[in-house]
C-alpha cells in the first residue's frame, strides 16, 4: 500500500469531525429478535474536514497537500484531536526472550462486563514515547518504529517484568475523494467542500 509518512496540516485537522466505525450486520427475525454479526475485528475512523472560508498559506497549503497524495492514491499521518494520546499502560509482560512489542491502546468498560478493545497503533509520534520497566523509565536501550508501531528493545526484559509505555499517535489515512472543489466568492477567498478522509490499514 502506498503511503506518504506526512502529517496532514494540524491547523486544519484541529476543525475535523469524526471517529471510530464499526461493522455490524443486523438481522430482525420475524419473532422481533435480532440477530448481530460483528463484521470487523478493528473500528476504523473516518472524518469530515472543512475549512470554510480559507485564505491564502492557508488555501495553498491544502491545494499542495492534495496534489501530492494525488487524491485518494496515497496514505498519510492524520492526529485526531479528540484522540491521540495513550496513558502509560502495559503493552507486553518480559519472558527473558522476547525483545519486540507491537504498541496498543487499550479501551476498558470499567462500569460493564465487555472485553478490553486493544487498538493496534501504527503511527507513533516521534519524540513522544516514554518506556518503563517494572515502573522504573528507560532513557536508552530501545527504540520505536514510528512507522510500524514496534517496540524493540536491546535486550530482552527478564520473567514477569512488565513494560509500559505512554505515546501520543497519529491515524493514517487517505482522502476519500479525487476532488478538491471550491468556490471562489471573492479575491483570496475560498469556499471549499467539507472533505472526508478515511482511516487505511496497514
Amino acid at each position: 500500500m502506498s503511503f506518504h509518512d506526512v502529517r496532514f496540516p494540524t491547523t486544519v485537522s484541529y476543525g475535523a469531525s469524526g471517529g471510530p466505525r464499526f461493522s455490524t450486520t443486523v438481522q430482525v427475525l420475524n419473532s422481533g429478535h435480532e440477530q448481530r454479526n460483528i463484521n470487523w475485528a478493528q473500528a476504523r475512523r473516518d472524518y469530515s474536514v472543512d475549512l470554510s472560508p480559507s485564505r491564502g498559506a492557508e488555501w495553498t497549503a491544502i491545494l499542495n497537500f492534495f496534489h501530492a497524495r494525488r487524491g485518494r492514491a496515497y496514505g498519510f499521518r492524520l492526529k485526531d484531536f479528540s484522540d491521540f494520546r495513550m496513558p502509560r499502560q502495559t503493552i507486553g509482560t518480559g519472558n527473558g526472550v522476547q525483545t519486540e512489542f507491537q504498541i496498543f491502546k487499550r479501551y476498558v468498560d470499567e462500569d460493564l462486563p465487555a472485553a478490553p478493545y486493544d487498538r493496534l497503533l501504527n503511527k507513533i509520534a516521534p519524540g513522544t514515547v516514554h518506556l518503563y520497566l517494572s515502573g522504573s523509565e528507560q532513557a536508552s536501550g530501545w527504540s520505536v518504529d514510528a512507522t510500524s508501531g514496534i517496540l524493540s528493545l536491546e535486550l530482552p526484559p527478564a520473567e514477569a517484568v512488565d513494560i509500559s509505555l505512554a505515546c501520543e499517535f497519529d491515524v493514517p489515512v487517505r482522502f476519500d475523494t479525487d476532488l478538491l472543489q471550491a468556490v471562489i466568492p471573492g479575491p483570496d477567498v475560498h469556499h471549499w467542500q467539507s472533505i472526508k478522509l478515511v482511516e487505511i490499514r496497514l
